[in-house]
């Protein structure tokens, strides 16, 4: 066996091992609300009671169009102060509920993270384009589609490092690894 076959049955194996890992994993949960675990700058800080006047709540209809838990939305003894979107970024974001006490008002804030210097993901792209493709020795670009799976395992900083297979529509194949940054 030369070694191109025996490259192609390795690529074609781990494609089939990502193809059943992609389909068979749990989808992410979007009907739903979830707590939140607190942020690891305040895990270890101890908790204080402090009395309040009054608080300022949103409206019962928010429990609804937030999917909070039916178990809160039922529990007129827990109300919403305070909600926000945070952007699809690159980085953690921290979101922080302060309760003023002289005014019952609840300010959201949020707080991007730094990059961390090394972190395990598990993060992918498929993707199909369709474009020119020059070849050695070819003068005329050819139009061609790319399909393309990326699969990132590793962060360190801005930068992620991973596997990436692609197919072209004229025979052409790539497989390999690499390191990207993205913004």
């Amino acid at each position: 066996m030369n070694k191109y076959v025996a490259a192609g049955i390795v690529v074609l194996l781990a494609a089939g091992g990502y193809g059943v890992w992609l389909f068979t994993r749990q989808p992410v949960d979007t009907t739903v609300a979830v707590v939140a675990k607190p942020a690891p700058a305040v895990v270890k800080v101890k908790r204080k009671v402090v009395p309040v006047k009054q608080v300022v709540v949103y409206a019962e209809e928010a429990k609804a169009n937030l999917k909070l838990p039916p178990s809160v939305i039922a529990n007129n003894e827990q109300q919403v102060t305070g909600a926000t979107t945070v952007a699809p970024t690159e980085r953690r974001v921290t979101v922080t509920s302060v309760l003023d006490t002289q005014t019952g008002e609840t300010t959201t804030y949020t707080k991007p993270e730094p990059y961390p210097w090394i972190a395990v993901e598990s993060r992918g792209e498929a993707r199909f384009d369709y474009g020119y493709k020059v070849s050695r020795g070819q003068t005329i670009p050819m139009p061609v589609g790319r399909l393309s799976v990326v699969h990132d395992f590793v962060q360190v900083k801005g930068f992620h490092a991973g596997v990436n297979v692609a197919l072209d529509t004229d025979g052409a194949a790539f497989a390999g690894v690499g390191i990207g940054y993205r913004w």
